[in-house]
């Protein structure tokens, strides 16, 4: 019984680490794409690159979020309707004003808890402009949008088209979550391949710390 009760206890732990993780990745890429965002459509504004697209989801944006803060969730979800309404042309769109339709759309779909068309959106992005910089992070959204739609394949297949993008910034955390989703999934040799190489490549990032301490955990399971 006492053995039955800490394995169960241990599973709990494990859970809550996934999650735990899966949450802060998410809002840290949140942030970050809310300020690639607002960057891409000010720099193609001025270089007239779609301008015009670009300045009416600019627009859409705005009036998502203007005095937003006091407005009751019902008020809220009144402006999200219209703000996918309104990116569901852009959405179709190639270049950078689909990536930026569906970008938004992504958010949005998001903070209504619709993860999987929020994972499909944020993967739209990422192949409507695989050679931006804005790839990398949609990929990395769309695979925490994927886990929190227990859908640990999509989002295993996501973080490894995110980490194969050599120089996005955020690579770490991306090698980090790859290792989780596999670890949750069941495979350990996968999962300890990706934390190993993490802690090789980046020793003293803490991602990699992180990384270190699930082989040091996952080397004492195989004892018990």
């Amino acid at each position: 019984m006492k053995a039955q009760f800490e394995k169960a206890t241990a599973g709990e732990k494990l859970s809550g680490f996934f999650v735990a993780y899966r949450k802060i990745l998410l809002v840290v890429l949140v942030v970050l794409a809310v300020f690639i965002l607002g960057y891409g459509i000010s720099f193609s504004v001025i270089s007239n690159l779609n301008g015009k697209g670009l300045e009416d989801i600019d627009s859409i944006a705005y009036n998502l979020t203007k005095d937003s803060s006091g407005l009751s969730e019902e008020a809220l979800e009144v402006r999200r309707v219209k703000a996918l309404s309104d990116l569901d042309l852009y959405n179709k769109k190639s270049g950078v004003v689909g990536v930026r339709a569906n970008m938004l759309s992504a958010e949005v779909k998001y903070s209504q808890k619709n993860y999987a068309e929020a994972a499909a959106l944020w993967t739209a992005a990422a192949e409507k402009g695989k050679k931006s910089y804005t790839a990398p992070l949609c990929y990395f959204n769309a695979g925490a949008a994927f886990e929190d739609a227990s859908n640990l394949d999509d989002a295993e297949k996501s973080y490894e088209k995110t980490v194969s993008y050599k120089d996005f910034d955020q690579i770490a955390h991306a090698k980090f979550s790859l290792g989780r989703v596999k670890e949750a999934k069941g495979d350990k040799t996968g999962a300890v391949e990706v934390y190993s190489e993490l802690v090789g490549s980046v020793p003293n990032d803490s991602w990699a710390k992180l990384a270190e301490s699930r082989l040091i955990s996952l080397e004492l399971a195989d004892k018990e």
